[in-house]
């Protein structure tokens, strides 16, 4: 099942004794755009602890309770190494938190056919955009959902709105599509949903997301209206509409 991240935003993170942690943002890898690492604060009231929960270690998430069980302890979340959110996070540091949760690292892999991965929809592996290298070089290769909410879409033709949200897939956590709003942009205003295959490249110093794409073809897609009628059928006619489309 498909899930908006702005909803998982509200969240909690539990521990098998009950400790609660705020959900703070979603980290994902730019080489495939699967969410690896949950960013949450088991601080109290006056003092933060912001540490990294790898997505591998989640249990099944209570829909109704609105939370994610994770099978550590309190006593192992508060030993767990605390999260510089001033700094990227490094391989350094993924290497040291995987070790202390006993995980081994995702990479150099990055995404891995698995039978159950060959039959949910979209197939995997997706194509991720390209980064537009124009910033320094940084020790990471990790992105914040944070970060990338409000990008700016650049089509073929102009300016056509900013990344209002993103949607990832349960099943593995891979992000699938990006909510587009065009109200600061365009007189017809209206949220679609654009796969990621259709992103071309990112610009992460630029905060801007190039897509190939006129706004004709943005303006004539279905409008996206909420996540309760996101099913197969829809994202089957979706995938069509842009395939079959004319981007001129």
């Amino acid at each position: 099942m498909k899930r908006s991240l702005s909803n998982l935003s509200k969240y909690s993170i539990q521990t098998k004794d009950g400790t609660n942690g705020k959900i703070k943002d979603f980290l994902f890898d730019e080489e495939s755009w699967v969410i690896r690492y949950i960013d949450a604060d088991f601080g109290g009231l006056f003092k933060n602890r912001r540490i990294l929960i790898p997505t591998a270690l989640l249990g099944e998430p209570d829909w109704e309770g609105k939370h994610f069980p994770i099978n550590l302890s309190e006593k192992s979340i508060q030993a767990c190494l605390e999260l510089d959110d001033k700094a990227p996070v490094s391989r350094e540091y993924e290497n040291a938190l995987n070790k202390y949760y006993e995980i081994r690292n995702y990479w150099p892999h990055g995404y891995t056919i698995t039978a159950a991965a060959s039959m949910i929809f979209p197939p995997r592996p997706l194509q991720v955009p390209s980064k537009i290298v124009s910033e320094e070089e940084l020790d990471t290769e990790l992105r914040s959902y944070n970060e990338l909410k409000g990008y700016h879409i650049n089509a073929v033709d102009g300016k056509l709105g900013s990344v209002k949200d993103v949607i990832t897939d349960e099943e593995d956590w891979q992000i699938v599509y990006a909510i587009i709003d065009t109200s600061d942009w365009q007189p017809w205003s209206k949220k679609v949903l654009l796969p990621i295959n259709w992103l071309n490249k990112i610009s992460y110093t630029k905060k801007e997301v190039n897509i190939e794409l006129h706004t004709g073809t943005i303006k004539n897609a279905p409008e996206f209206e909420d996540m309760v009628n996101l099913n197969l059928e829809l994202e089957n006619e979706l995938y069509d509409f842009y395939k079959n489309s004319q981007t001129y």
